[in-house]
């Protein structure tokens, strides 16, 4: 007697898509739970993407940006902090926020966005001290600021509060799932954050010379 094995195919999950020139240095991987290929972004990092994946990061004091073009799907987040206390848009202090954003708002005009279809979210800025400079608070009132000057609208948010967060947004469908994490993770999160920080500030002092 012969036993027929019914082989189960199962489709081979896919570890890559095309990705725009600028953030092919941006790893890609294969997320089980979503089925979907990820990306990670780290602090002071973006990305854009016009396909069906899901964008990472965790957020602290930090605060993200998710934009996307709600007709072509295009889209992305960034992932910014601002280490002075100032909150004028203008001042050099808040240079990193207003190129962080400059920079995501552009990339998705150029891959075919428009600014009179965008959706726009905005997640984190976490108080992750308490009793201590809230950096969270600030990074909140910068983004909300420059929206407004620029004249976008935000449609979410989650912002705030004591916790870090672990956030997966997805551009093509405008899907942005939140993450509160527990207080054990603040440490962690806030030390990345801090290295992030002086690594962002060393850059900057390397590369910008101020003048009167």
């Amino acid at each position: 007697m012969t036993t027929q094995i019914k082989e189960n195919k199962v489709a081979a999950p896919i570890h890559s898509l095309p990705q725009y020139p600028e953030f092919r240095h941006i790893r890609q991987f294969w997320m089980p739970k979503r089925q979907r290929v990820a990306v990670k972004v780290v602090a002071g990092d973006y990305y854009v993407t016009e396909q069906d994946e899901v964008i990472c990061t965790v957020l602290g004091s930090c605060v993200s940006t998710c934009i996307r073009d709600t007709k072509t799907g295009i889209g992305g987040i960034n992932h910014f902090l601002l280490p002075d206390s100032d909150c004028d848009i203008l001042s050099s202090s808040n240079r990193y926020g207003v190129f962080a954003m400059e920079q995501l708002i552009n990339a998705i005009i150029k891959y075919g966005g428009r600014r009179e279809n965008f959706e726009i979210k905005i997640v984190g800025g976490g108080n992750m001290m308490a009793g201590v400079n809230d950096i969270g608070q600030r990074n909140i009132a910068f983004v909300k600021q420059f929206l407004d000057t620029e004249g976008l609208a935000v449609s979410a948010m989650d912002v705030g509060g004591v916790q870090a967060r672990r956030i997966q947004y997805i551009a093509k469908t405008g899907q942005l799932m939140v993450q509160k994490l527990k207080e054990g993770s603040n440490a962690r999160t806030m030390a990345l954050e801090l290295e992030s920080q002086r690594s962002i500030q060393k850059q900057t002092d390397d590369d910008v010379e101020l003048f009167d």
